[in-house]
């Protein structure tokens, strides 16, 4: 099992730690997932106050912190105070109280492995070592309860305890395979949109395909939007099985004599409540056009992705004949706009709004290969908010969900060996 990176370390306690917002930690789980839970939430708050260009107050900090559903009480007393110490804040205050924050927050790949090297120097419990581990590997393939606790040298009580926290707050999942009738660990956090679809179409492969999966997905995660064309004919029926069953998300985009090209990617988590939404679902077009512009354009091929990008986002994209075929999907998905300029050239507009500009930071890091933070419709609520440059706290923010209680079944058991020192 390959080690995390302090950058997949802070990826992957964002995506646990979003998993129990709407529940209480009032028990043993406030203990064992700790320090990821407040990683994650860190680099949460950390992504939505960075670039704000303005000067935060207190008011402010409370209404990112309710918008994302993190502890105002925690950010406060650890968070903000870690903040300062890693130079990424200026805190004024008058007398005890907060009064104004400047931020200095670093670009985003570096707070991921600030904040995931101080995850390893904080000690981490076996459970969180074992639940990033495991999500990490589980993203890729699901694996036999015997054979992922064997990576994870990891023990029964906390291998069962790991279980039933990621179980309850839905980042692990098990079924039978149909194969071996073996208990089988998956994650259903990345396919939230049809798990049930999806966990059909992995209980009914062999180990042999699932190891041929898991190598798929790895490629595709090193090359985001790959063209189907560039995998082995051998393992097209895989790809091409896996996207009928949403297993692997793509991209299908049509040149002017209606061939189709599709662009594969791996999947990301979904965290919204409404499954259908996909928050990276128009990151994933717009790396799909750039790709079908690099490798199917019909008159000139792009070379540097990025750069088109760079072009597209800030309206610098020059006019061409074949923009209207290659930028279809995001005209009809409110992401660009077509102006047409004489002799047929086609002028490419785009749409500034929230959404669009987190669209393409998430493309952006996509071409760049680099860890993408798990985001939610709040998340980007937050940031329209801070656009707007206020924060009315009765029409704004957002109400919690009734927290639910969360626990491993013997938990009450380890309480009270905690509390008397005496196992029972």
């Amino acid at each position: 099992m390959k080690k995390l990176t302090p950058a997949e370390i802070t990826a992957k306690s964002v995506e646990i730690s979003k998993c129990f917002t709407g529940f209480s930690t009032h028990n043993l789980a406030s203990y064992y997932l700790s320090n990821t839970t407040a990683t994650g939430d860190a680099a949460r708050l950390a992504v939505c106050m960075r670039n704000n260009n303005e000067i935060l107050t207190e008011e402010n900090l409370a209404g990112i912190c309710t918008g994302i559903k993190v502890d105002y009480r925690l950010a406060i007393s650890q968070t903000i105070p870690l903040f300062e110490d890693l130079g990424w804040l200026k805190v004024k205050k008058i007398g005890r109280k907060l009064d104004k924050i400047l931020e200095t927050l670093p670009p985003t790949e570096d707070i991921l492995t600030t904040l995931g090297k101080n995850w390893e120097e904080n000690g981490p419990t076996e459970v969180e070592a074992g639940s990033l581990s495991a999500l990490s590997e589980l993203s890729v393939r699901p694996y036999s309860s015997d054979a992922i606790q064997s990576e994870l040298n990891i023990s029964n009580e906390n291998f069962g305890t790991m279980l039933d926290y990621g179980e309850q707050a839905r980042y692990f999942g098990r079924f039978t395979s149909m194969e071996n009738q073996k208990e089988t660990v998956w994650t259903p956090l990345y396919w939230a949109k049809n798990p049930e679809k999806v966990e059909s179409f992995l209980a009914k492969q062999t180990e042999q395909n699932l190891q041929k999966i898991g190598e798929l997905v790895t490629k595709i995660k090193e090359y985001p939007g790959i063209p189907i064309d560039f995998i082995e004919k051998d393992d097209v029926k895989y790809v091409n099985s896996g996207i009928y069953h949403g297993f692997f998300p793509s991209i299908r985009i049509s040149n002017r004599s209606q061939v189709s090209h599709d662009y594969i990617f791996s999947a990301r988590p979904q965290f919204d409540v409404n499954k259908d939404a996909d928050i990276f679902e128009k990151a994933r077009m717009i790396v799909g056009c750039i790709r079908h512009g690099q490798y199917h354009a019909e008159i000139t091929k792009i070379k540097y992705p990025r750069s088109i990008l760079n072009a597209l986002r800030n309206d610098h994209m020059g006019a061409h004949s074949y923009a209207d075929v290659q930028y279809a999907i995001l005209a009809l998905n409110r992401i660009v706009r077509f102006e047409t300029e004489g002799s047929g050239f086609i002028k490419v507009r785009w749409i500034d709004s929230p959404e669009n500009n987190l669209a393409a930071d998430v493309a952006d890091l996509l071409f760049q290969q680099q860890e993408v933070l798990a985001t939610t419709e709040e998340e980007l609520h937050v940031q329209k908010v801070l656009v707007q440059g206020i924060y009315n706290s009765s029409s704004e923010q957002r109400r919690l969900t009734l927290a639910e209680d969360i626990s491993a079944k013997d938990e009450f058991n380890k309480l009270m060996e905690i509390l008397s020192g005496v196992r029972l």
